[in-house]
């Protein structure tokens, strides 16, 4: 039986570039994916269009994986945006920045980004095994030997980088788990990030497709505050989504309560601007009054309605109960989380292989000699717009060149 240099498991952005990095070291490498094919993560990348990165500097970078940035330090380094960007247009495939910062090929079809990285695979002679599901590994006599459900493999290190459990259909199921722990590794318990969240009795569904920017939202526990994020926050027919709401979902639980501001005000700002108005410019309406905070016009009726107050009152007349609600509503509107969208929508997956088992510097196992974790598999998620592919490409790269034969 071959003994290759390096066994990847998993052949998702991750696996792909270590294998492509280790064979330029001229190590033989093979990759076991479950699918008929690999990167299938790559092509329902940025909806099919492949969002691979991200405009901006390292420490940027760093903020955009919630606690664990930290982590990723050495790899981001080691591997940068502009790295990767480099390495595809060398192979021909121009990158262009959209005005959010995000990065995607001019094409904007993730198949040609695939077809790249397959063809340079190839060139590399690493050897590919598709539609193979690993039954179990271990490590004899400083070989690893896994087996799939088809054969058996030998090789002297082994990376696993099996992705979490978004996108199942990709094939990322949380396979990569039970192999790590098969070696003694801990896993921080998944669940899904960068999904929309449902609350309870949600009342804006005739509103879908209202967004606010750059609104304030707070998440609290037990009435206790547990963290704040800025970001924009979109109305669906049947949830709460947005940039704000699915880069911040990382951190929600079911029983969560969210206050959002809606108006860039604090309550008792808006409170006493809404008293000084009423003795300056009492016959002022309070739908022209609230038209200051530039709140969507619909939004503003929808509360007016909801709360049986009439848009035309002065605000004069407004009673002191409907100016507390009203603040209240505007800028520290509370919704309770029911649940959050599971894995078939979620873009990522918090949780995952203890980043206390790994060392930074190398990706490899504290625990296991000559095993390597890369990808989502690891306790990291990104925000939305491309940092999680940066983060699996960068990881698969300092592992790769971590690795001595």
């Amino acid at each position: 039986m071959k003994i290759y240099d390096l066994i990847v498991i998993g052949g998702g952005p991750a696996g792909i570039f270590a294998a492509i990095y280790a064979a330029k070291k001229n190590m033989s490498v093979a990759i076991i994916e479950k699918k008929n094919n690999i990167g299938k993560k790559i092509l329902v990348a940025g909806s099919g269009k492949c969002n691979v990165t991200h405009q901006g500097e390292i420490n940027y970078f760093l903020n955009r994986y919630g606690d664990h940035g930290k982590f990723l330090k050495n790899a981001l380094y080691n591997y940068k945006p502009e790295d990767l960007i480099d390495f595809i247009e060398s192979k021909g495939l121009k990158m262009q920045a959209l005005e959010n910062g995000k990065i995607f090929p001019e094409t904007m079809r993730s198949t040609d980004v695939l077809n790249l990285l397959i063809k340079e695979l190839k060139k590399l002679k690493v050897d590919i095994f598709t539609n193979n599901s690993v039954i179990s590994s271990e490590k004899k006599n400083e070989t690893f030997k896994i087996e799939t459900d088809k054969e058996m493999f030998s090789g002297r290190n082994l990376l696993i980088s099996t992705g979490g459990k978004s996108y199942p259909a990709t094939g990322s199921e949380g396979d990569g788990y039970k192999l790590a722990q098969m070696f003694g590794h801990s896993i921080e318990a998944p669940r899904p990030a960068l999904t929309t969240v449902y609350v309870n009795d949600y009342p804006y569904a005739d509103l879908s497709g209202i967004s606010f920017q750059k609104v304030k939202i707070e998440l609290y526990r037990e009435n206790k505050k547990v963290k704040e994020h800025y970001g924009d926050v979109l109305f669906t027919h049947s949830n709460l989504s947005g940039p704000g709401i699915i880069d911040f979902s990382r951190y929600f639980l079911k029983g969560d309560t969210l206050f959002i501001n809606f108006t860039g005000k604090e309550l008792e700002d808006i409170s006493e601007e809404i008293i000084e108005a009423s003795k300056t410019n009492g016959k002022q309406s309070i739908k022209r009054f609230f038209s200051r905070y530039n709140i969507p016009e619909r939004f503003l009726k929808k509360l007016f309605k909801m709360h049986d107050i009439d848009e035309n009152v002065k605000l004069g007349e407004l009673s002191k109960a409907d100016r507390v609600l009203l603040t209240k509503k505007l800028s520290k509107h509370e919704f309770l989380i029911s649940r959050l969208g599971n894995f078939d929508v979620a873009m990522a997956t918090a949780g995952g292989v203890s980043l206390k088992e790994v060392n930074q510097k190398t990706m490899e196992s504290k625990l296991v000699k000559k095993l390597y974790f890369a990808g989502e598999l690891l306790d990291i998620d990104g925000d939305t717009g491309g940092f999680n592919i940066q983060a699996a490409c960068s990881t698969g790269v300092l592992a790769a060149k971590s690795i001595k034969v």
